[in-house]
């Protein structure tokens, strides 16, 4: 569980305060809230816009799918940008 903890807060998430279960909770502008539930040995991922739910085992399964979604989301944004600026999508 700790080695979830020190991943969590290396990653930019802070402790849900009034929660039986340790939850942390980060927000990303391209994905909205991310939470994470740590029971015994796992963690529990939730993206409530996305409506996301994934189960992890292993911390570097967690970090890696967190760090997927954050670029997914960056690209999406400067796609985004990219089209409103008036870009062609091949440039």
């Amino acid at each position: 569980m700790m080695m979830f903890t020190r991943m969590l807060r290396r990653q930019g998430f802070y402790r849900v305060k009034n929660q039986d279960d340790p939850v942390y909770m980060k927000h990303n502008v391209g994905l909205g809230g991310l939470y994470v539930r740590i029971d015994d040995k796992k963690a529990y991922l939730t993206v409530r816009d996305l409506g996301l739910e994934e189960e992890f085992t292993r911390v570097k399964q967690l970090e890696n799918f967190i760090n997927d979604l954050e670029e997914q989301a960056y690209r999406q944004k400067c796609f985004i940008v990219h089209k409103m600026r008036g870009g062609s999508a091949g440039s």
